[in-house]
């Protein structure tokens, strides 16, 4: 076995593993708006920079960076699976049973049309309604609540597109030589479907799993840049209008972290940086991970 195609794996389940441990052997950091020094003295206010005492620095609310990403990890990782697994699930049992239906000219046309539209733009106006309100007013929905729906909206823009696709592979599939006996044979369409259809589709859907998880992760990206964070908003202060609220993340995620603080760039760079260099690196793993699984199914 190559090492190195296993260590973007071993990386990923590594990070999942610290992210679910970290919080319960360590307690949060309480927010200090101030130091002190040994005389008792102000010697400096938040944001804090990277130090001894705060590796990666504090927010302007005095927030360890450090704690917000180990603990927001396993958000910004699980959504992203969770989301990547249920769009290939429902895309494949599409895929495989209705793919003369989708191979139809109005809903190839429909399809077709969908590619063009965004994602992100679909998401957000499903769920902005539900996400953000007025600093008067309580948030609408639970964090439970705004993960469930943020889960189910994500994978419902994904299904179309990705059944599309696997529709056309399993079309392809099914026009091999060894096909057309099977069914001559008497093969039904769960019997072509188990032990002809999936076993040439699988190693596809490996792949298109770790693309789907891309495309999940660049798309919580997009969503928190309108402050549709996993997890709920939080608006912590401001007045009655959007623009002058200041938006939070309820479970730290990374995507979060960026979109709530993408403002401090010119400020305070560290604090958007960090988040972003985290959130490229697991990007950046995760498409390691794909290109060793497009190697070995060229091997196969």
């Amino acid at each position: 076995m190559n090492i190195a195609r296993v260590v973007p794996s071993i990386l990923l389940s590594f990070l999942l593993l610290l992210s679910v441990i970290w919080p319960i052997m360590t307690e949060e950091p309480v927010a200090k708006p101030f130091l002190y020094d040994e005389k008792g003295e102000i010697m400096d206010t938040t944001p804090y920079p990277p130090s001894s005492l705060y590796w990666l620095g504090t927010d302007r609310e005095g927030k360890d960076l450090f704690y917000e990403l180990m603990t927001g990890a396993k958000w910004t990782m699980l959504v992203a699976f969770i989301v990547a697994l249920l769009r290939i699930t429902l895309s494949t049992l599409l895929g495989v049973w209705l793919h003369k239906w989708l191979a139809s000219l109005y809903v190839q046309g429909l399809l077709h049309a969908l590619t063009f539209v965004p994602q992100s733009l679909i998401a957000i106006i499903w769920l902005t309604p539900f996400l953000l309100y007025e600093v008067r007013s309580a948030p609408p929905l639970s964090m439970a609540e705004a993960v469930l729906l943020q889960v189910l909206v994500l994978v419902t823009v994904g299904v179309p597109t990705t059944a599309r696709m696997i529709g056309e592979t399993v079309r392809h599939i099914h026009s091999f030589e060894f096909m057309d006996s099977v069914k001559v044979l008497g093969g039904s369409s769960f019997h072509l479907a188990r032990k002809h259809v999936f076993p040439h589709l699988l190693p596809r859907l490996f792949i298109l799993s770790g693309r789907q998880l891309v495309q999940v992760l660049t798309l919580m990206l997009h969503l928190s840049i309108f402050h549709l964070f996993i997890g709920g908003t939080i608006i912590m202060s401001g007045q009655e209008h959007d623009q002058f609220n200041v938006h939070a993340s309820s479970t730290y995620e990374w995507a979060g972290l960026i979109g709530s603080r993408y403002g401090e760039l010119l400020l305070e760079p560290y604090i958007v940086v960090f988040p972003v260099m985290a959130y490229s690196l697991l990007i950046l793993l995760m498409n390691m991970m794909i290109k060793n699984l497009e190697k070995s199914y060229r091997k196969v």
